[in-house]
């Protein structure tokens, strides 16, 4: 089995996106910045001064006061890779150190270095170098001034020291919590539209016709797909209320040829297959009013009112008590209180126990025993001894239209009417095993609040 495809969030897709954004963005400031600092930098100084900070993190006071030479390895590889490179070092009391061949020039310039702090040289013949820097730095005790030819030239590495720099990564880093503090907020807030819709559409129900979404505070983007989907209710509602309309016609048209047949019945002898043709004529009848029921419940659901499901379920009882002693059936009932009152419409809560007893007795099988009982807490109890509900079927059964088995009676309606029922009144419906090996249908509902149990 295919694993359903993880959705994704739209705030973190959103976030991620734009923090990415953010940083493409300025990393291409950061290019387009850098490169035409990079031409000026060629035309006017030509050499990376940022091999004066290998020389000064190479250069160290001797024991004698002077100044000594440590190549680190970072230098070492500069005088490696470019032959010609040289610098010269002075301090301010005249102590001097140097690498390479320098030039007769740089010494005539000694006493003038140290009043340089940074000073671009062109044209000057060093070494076969057209380009020279002066740059001042500082050592462990105090200043020292470097002259420089023949080192490496200025060029893209530039852009690497100016993304390392602790600024460009500190504003990364500012920009990237700023992105996540204030997109899922303003993510939030734009789709709090989104989050009204999907808590209506929670409510949408078959039992609700004519609910539709509101669009005025989604995001124009979303709106064409609220529409589209108050049409797909549109016609949801149109093919819920012909369905209803057809049933409604048919339970009538049904009722009159049923009613010539019960006429009939009367009028035959007592005996064996009167009983049965009486017991299928209920079915029959069954079928219709429930037929009936449902369309009635959908058009026009009575407002509760208070009654006593004692007094139903008694009355329910008695009625059906013919039928069943004539089906070979034994039918009881008891009560632990004299009234338990609850709110809802009598009419439907009677046609909800008598589809509890009808179903015993359709599906429970000759000689069985049948018990209502009603307790005091709001519970109705139908209960039989016949073959039982296997609990992996426990649920399907108030499935509408839904049998277990292809052959048996009636059209799977009774007992998705009952769940109908129970349901509007607040209540719930179970079934279980009965010690005696039947089914148990427990209907639960609420007690009327100003009513106390007797």
């Amino acid at each position: 089995m295919t694993k359903p495809a993880k959705s994704r969030s739209l705030r973190s897709v959103l976030t991620r996106g734009l923090i990415l954004i953010q940083i493409l963005v300025l990393v291409s400031f950061t290019f387009a910045a850098t490169l035409p600092i990079i031409n000026v930098l060629s035309r006017n100084q030509g050499l990376d001064d940022s091999v004066m900070d290998h020389i000064a993190r190479s250069i160290s006071r001797s024991t004698d006061g002077g100044l000594e030479l440590h190549a680190t390895p970072a230098l070492q590889r500069v005088r490696d890779q470019y032959p010609n490179f040289m610098f010269y070092a002075v301090d301010a009391n005249g102590y001097s150190v140097s690498l390479g061949t320098v030039p007769v020039q740089v010494y005539l310039m000694t006493s003038a270095l140290t009043h340089i702090s940074s000073a671009n040289l062109s044209d000057t013949g060093f070494n076969g170098s057209a380009e020279a820097i002066i740059r001042k730095r500082t050592i462990d005790d105090g200043p020292i001034w470097i002259v420089s030819t023949g080192g490496p030239q200025i060029g893209l590495g530039l852009i690497r020291v100016a993304f390392s720099n602790p600024v460009f990564v500190g504003l990364v880093l500012l920009l990237t919590s700023v992105t996540l503090i204030s997109i899922p907020v303003l993510i939030r807030r734009t789709l709090r539209g989104v989050e009204g819709v999907a808590e209506e559409a929670e409510d949408i129900d078959v039992n609700k016709p004519g609910v539709r979404l509101s669009d005025q505070s989604v995001p124009s983007e979303l709106q064409p797909l609220v529409h589209a989907f108050n049409t797909a209710l549109g016609r949801i509602d149109d093919g819920v209320e012909r369905q209803q309309r057809f049933m409604a016609d048919a339970a009538h048209e049904l009722r009159t040829p049923i009613a010539i047949l019960q006429t009939r019945l009367d009028m035959l002898p007592p005996g064996e297959q009167r009983a049965q043709l009486e017991l299928d004529v209920a079915r029959l009848s069954g079928m219709a009013n429930q037929l009936l029921d449902l369309h009635r419940m959908d058009l026009s659901p009575a407002s509760p009112q208070l009654v006593d499901l004692v007094e139903i379920a008694s009355e329910v009882t008695a009625d059906i008590a013919p039928l069943a002693i004539s089906a070979g059936t034994e039918l009881s009932f008891s009560a632990d209180a004299k009234r338990v009152q609850v709110r809802g419409d009598a009419g439907a809560l009677s046609r909800a126990i008598t589809n509890l007893v009808q179903n015993a007795m359709t599906h429970g099988g000759p000689n069985i025993t049948i018990d209502v009982s009603v307790s005091a807490t709001g519970r109705v109890r139908v209960s039989d001894t016949g073959p039982g509900i296997k609990p992996e079927n426990r649920e399907e059964i108030f499935w509408p239209f839904h049998r277990l088995a292809p052959l048996q009676h009636g059209a799977g309606l009774g007992l998705s009417l009952v769940s109908d029922i129970v349901r509007r009144h607040g209540g719930d419906v179970s079934v279980s095993s009965n010690d005696r090996g039947g089914a148990v249908f427990d209907i639960t509902l609420p007690l009327a609040a100003d009513t106390p149990v007797k």
